[in-house]
């Protein structure tokens, strides 16, 4: 009788094992909400007055954060996917998902994103946000002084989760180290 119980007890144990792991591995491969990662990455004045936008899977532009709650639903649809999304050059089939934070005032440089790209687009998706980094570059230099420094500071990285990362903002460093541990994590 005691072995019976001893068997058993040794059964429940190594399921109650082989759930925790399982379970453990279900969470690190959860996706990560990169518009919660941006949020936290950012000053609360940025959260204020800058959307973070992403695209829903219902394929609608959706955001959070800055003046996103004044527009109606299909309002901020259309001008994300007119006016801002462009901006940085992403096409799509080259990314699986994202988060971006864009200012298309003319008077300032500021975009920070986070890009998981479609297998095989990782080059194609770091040129685009590149591309954008010079545009920024270009447009500044001769333009505001203060702009094209923020800009010329800007970076494009690939995080070693695999996301590319562009930071194009004046608090460039904090905002760049606050996602890195955020993806790490």
């Amino acid at each position: 009788m005691k072995r019976i119980i001893a068997s058993l007890l040794a059964g429940l144990c190594l399921l109650a094992l082989v759930g925790c792991s399982a379970g453990s591995k279900a969470n690190s491969s959860a996706p990560k909400d990169y518009s919660q990662i941006i949020h936290d990455a950012r000053t609360d004045e940025d959260n204020e007055y800058d959307m973070i936008f992403t695209k829903g899977e219902d394929g609608k532009f959706t955001a959070i954060d800055g003046y996103s709650a004044e527009y109606e639903a299909d309002q901020l649809n259309d001008e994300l996917k007119d006016i801002v999304f462009p901006l940085l050059g992403l096409e799509d089939g080259s990314y699986e998902s994202f988060a971006a934070s864009v200012s298309s005032m003319m008077v300032r440089s500021y975009a920070v994103a986070i890009v998981k790209p479609a297998e095989g687009k990782t080059d194609a998706v770091k040129a685009a946000l590149e591309a954008y980094v010079q545009s920024e570059q270009q447009s500044m230099e001769h333009y505001l002084e203060d702009q094209y420094l923020v800009a010329k500071a800007a970076t494009v990285t690939v995080a070693p989760t695999g996301e590319v990362v562009l930071v194009c903002a004046e608090d460039h460093d904090t905002i760049l180290s606050n996602i890195e541990k955020a993806l790490a994590a």
